[in-house]
C-alpha cells in the first residue's frame, strides 16, 4: 500500500474535464517516484495514498486541489530586448525563465507569452492548468517497499 516515502512504478495522465490531455505516461514506460519527492504536485501525490499494486484510479480535482486558481497578479511585463532568441516570442508560447525571489535566490519557472506590445512581453506565471479542473488517472505498476 502507498504511503510516504514509498518507491512507486506507475503510469499516469493529467488532462482537462474534456480528455485534453496535458501528459501522460500510458502510451510510453511508466515511471519510478518516490511518494513526497515533489516529482508530481503534492495535491496529486495524495490522491495515490493507500493504492495497491494494480490499482486504477481516475479522479477529477477542481482548480484549488490540482495547480491552484489562475492569480491575475501573476503576470509579468518583460522588455523584448531580454530574450536570447527572437524566434522563441509567439504568443501562447510556453518558455522557461529564471525569477529571482525576494531573498535574492533564483529559480526557474514556467511561463506563457500572453501578450506582445511593441518592446513589451507579458507573461503569464501561473501553471498552464491552473484555473482548470482536471482528471488525474493512475495505474500502480508496482510499490517496491
Amino acid at each position: 500500500m502507498i504511503k510516504y516515502n514509498s518507491k512507486v512504478k506507475l503510469h499516469y495522465s493529467i488532462s482537462t474535464i474534456d480528455d485534453i490531455v496535458f501528459e501522460s505516461t500510458f502510451d510510453k514506460q511508466p515511471v519510478n517516484i518516490t511518494i513526497g519527492s515533489g516529482i508530481i504536485p503534492q495535491k496529486l501525490e495524495l490522491t495515490l495514498y493507500g493504492l495497491s499494486p494494480d490499482s486504477e484510479q481516475t479522479i477529477t480535482l477542481k482548480p484549488c486541489d490540482a495547480f491552484g486558481d489562475r492569480d491575475s497578479k501573476k503576470t509579468q511585463n518583460i522588455d523584448i530586448s531580454t530574450f536570447p532568441d527572437n524566434k522563441m516570442i509567439k504568443k501562447g508560447n510556453v518558455i522557461e525563465i529564471d525569477l529571482k525571489e525576494k531573498d535574492g535566490k533564483v529559480t526557474s519557472t514556467f511561463a506563457m507569452i500572453k501578450d506582445i506590445n511593441n518592446d513589451k512581453v507579458l507573461l503569464d506565471l501561473n501553471h498552464p492548468l491552473a484555473g482548470i479542473e482536471i482528471k488525474f488517472k493512475v495505474k500502480i505498476i508496482k510499490i517496491y517497499d
